[in-house]
């Protein structure tokens, strides 16, 4: 990835943030990115083009962020609990309010639909490999399932509604969640 490229898909990301899917411009990246409207228009010819390209930043940073959590050190069962409390991403509002973002255009665009439900399946098995590490013998993906709604929803209302689900409410919710699908809680 050029670091042209790099700079008008974080540009993407931000006028998402800050206007909405409605708000996105060419011009506004364009400007915002340093570059021409006509290098914008080269990468990114729609709007949907645009979202995918935020969405993808999205999911490096949110990846990368992950990476530096995570150690080899940490048993299956923290390893867990540090994935489904990254899914809320109470840390970093921008991915939330990107994925609900592009969630709302997914419900009316069915190209946006596909890469919503292919990027969420890659997600629920990943979570299905968590839990079957931490909990061998566990029916991993109803429990994937379930713990991957309950993640989705903690990370809209910590996007929307901060005030009724903080980002702490939300992490304590998830890491509560991981220890009773793990048999550690009752």
């Amino acid at each position: 990835m050029s670091e042209a490229y790099r700079r008008m898909a974080d540009a993407v990301l931000a006028v998402l943030v800050a206007d909405g899917f409605e708000g996105v411009s060419v011009r506004k990246v364009a400007a915002l990115a340093g570059v021409s409207i006509g290098a914008v228009q080269h990468h990114f010819p729609t709007k949907d083009a645009m979202l995918a390209a935020a969405m993808d930043r999205a999911a490096q940073r949110w990846r990368a962020r992950l990476d530096e959590q995570l150690s080899a050190k940490m048993s299956p069962a923290e390893q867990l609990e540090t994935l489904a409390v990254a899914l809320v991403s109470a840390d970093d509002r921008d991915i939330s309010v990107a994925w609900l973002l592009r969630l709302a255009r997914a419900a009316v665009h069915e190209d946006t639909a596909k890469r919503h439900r292919a990027d969420w399946q890659t997600v629920e098995d990943l979570l299905v490999r968590a839990i079957t590490a931490a909990a061998p013998g566990a029916d991993a993906r109803p429990a994937a399932k379930e713990l991957l709604a309950l993640l989705d929803g903690l990370a809209c209302s910590v996007a929307v509604e901060p005030d009724r689900v903080s980002a702490e409410v939300a992490q304590r919710i998830a890491r509560d969640h991981v220890r009773r699908l793990l048999g550690l809680v009752t």
